[in-house]
């Protein structure tokens, strides 16, 4: 197949390993069903990044009074987890022999000399410092921003030293493992991201080579209903420094002019969803709201959102959040990288948040309700952004780093980003099993 030069690997999910039920006749058959057979069954969450806020200093606070009360919410609904009282209350009552809970908005982070975490948190009363020990695990994740819940006690010297025995994250529960199953039709949903076209870089032979195997007579090509596209349509203008020397398409709506036509191709059984990325012509700062009328017109048969984006497709209930909150997260936490973005993905559904830190790479917008919160696990969650690749589970759900279609850039080169390029990743809802079909000699 012209572009073709990666196999097809598949990723089970760990429901299946441990049933062992390959056998059954509707697991084995669900990537032989057509999605032409099946029902055009979707809807769109609530629009996002839509508001008229003036970004005064009142909407910063209101945004962040409704984290804070979002979040204290999720952690005593789903853990149990409740405040002794609020910290004013704490701080009066203050006995040395009794452990609180406290719930907080952690609003300042510093190292200590033995490598635990000095952290203040606050609610709407007041301030506390609180110490996390270097074993704690917590202390290698927690950052500004953060909606915590601790445990612990005062110092029985002078009573002002809080000492940390538990950091309770609004983690999803273990073992939640994601709606599927033979109830649900035998379909496929397909995830990419980060096209770039109009970039030089933007590999279209490849593209071209994938339209043409969707096209074909290939069981899992004919399986797939949704295309889900997480941002970065186009390569944009402007970026960054130098960005004009690497496009072939210099102006925006034409580039989207090009995508429409290059997604004219899909075969009728696929439908497009598309959500902006940061180098989309929507606002940077998130949430972002879906593309202008004049940019959708352009497109036939596509769905559009905007970023972050909750789906349902076909009962399935997929998170598609381009990613740029990752640009925060990966300088502070040492096990994520750019390599490996799923795991600050991992970090996101444990605090809940998809950007957490506010005034720092990611620019955030202070909508009326915070829009970021993850206010529910989803059964699907996929980011793009890094131009990495990876499919892996966690605790139920699917963690899907979209694969790009844009080749090294120079800009890429200087900060180091290799690209993991060409790999369109489908999942199956009948039996939770992940195809990886390359078009790209990586």
């Amino acid at each position: 197949m012209l572009g073709v030069s990666v196999s097809m690997k598949t990723l089970r999910s760990p429901f299946f390993e441990a049933r062992k039920v390959c056998d059954e006749l509707w697991y084995k058959d669900a990537w032989n069903a057509k999605a032409e057979d099946y029902n055009h069954d979707f809807s769109v969450g609530e629009r996002v990044g839509e508001t008229d806020q003036k970004g005064k200093i009142e909407d910063i606070v209101n945004l962040f009074y409704n984290r804070f009360e979002s979040i204290t919410e999720i952690l005593r609904s789903q853990s149990g987890f409740k405040a002794s009282g609020t910290i004013k209350q704490i701080w009066k009552e203050k006995k040395r022999t009794k452990d609180y809970n406290i719930v907080g908005i952690v609003l300042e982070v510093k190292r200590t000399k033995s490598g635990g975490k000095m952290v203040t948190l606050e609610d709407m009363t007041g301030t506390i410092r609180v110490f996390v020990r270097k074993d704690d695990p917590a202390s290698a994740v927690i950052l500004n921003d953060d909606v915590v819940g601790i445990t612990g006690r005062f110092d029985k010297q002078g009573g002002e030293m809080f000492w940390v025995s538990r950091v309770v994250y609004p983690d999803i529960l273990s073992n939640n493992m994601n709606k599927g199953g033979e109830d649900y039709d035998p379909i496929s949903i397909a995830f990419i991201s980060d096209l770039h076209m109009g970039s030089k870089e933007f590999l279209e032979k490849e593209w071209d080579g994938m339209m043409k195997w969707l096209n074909t007579n290939d069981p899992v090509a004919k399986n797939i209903k949704w295309l889900v596209l997480s941002g970065d349509i186009i390569d944009g203008i402007g970026i960054y420094p130098g960005h004009e020397e690497n496009i072939c398409i210099a102006n925006s709506f034409d580039q989207y002019e090009f995508c429409a036509r290059k997604l004219d191709h899909l075969p009728a059984h696929i439908t497009p969803i598309i959500l902006p990325g940061n180098h989309d012509a929507v606002r940077p700062a998130e949430p972002q709201p879906q593309f202008e009328t004049g940019v959708q017109q352009k497109f036939n048969s596509t769905i559009f959102t905007g970023n972050p984006a909750r789906i349902n497709l076909s009962g399935i209930d997929v998170l598609s959040y381009h990613g740029k909150g990752l640009d925060d997260i990966i300088p502070r936490i040492e096990d994520v990288t750019y390599e490996e973005p799923h795991k600050g993905m991992e970090l996101m559904l444990k605090k809940r948040h998809l950007a957490p830190l506010w005034g720092e790479r990611n620019a955030l917008s202070p909508e009326e309700e915070d829009q970021m919160i993850i206010r529910r696990p989803p059964d699907i969650f996929v980011t793009g952004h890094t131009h990495a690749h990876n499919a892996s589970w966690h605790k139920g759900i699917p963690l899907i780093v979209s694969s790009t279609f844009q080749n090294e850039t120079d800009f890429m080169r200087m900060m180091g980003s290799k690209p993991k390029k060409g790999f369109l990743t489908i999942y199956n809802i009948r039996n939770r099993e992940i195809k990886v079909k390359g078009f790209v000699d990586n």
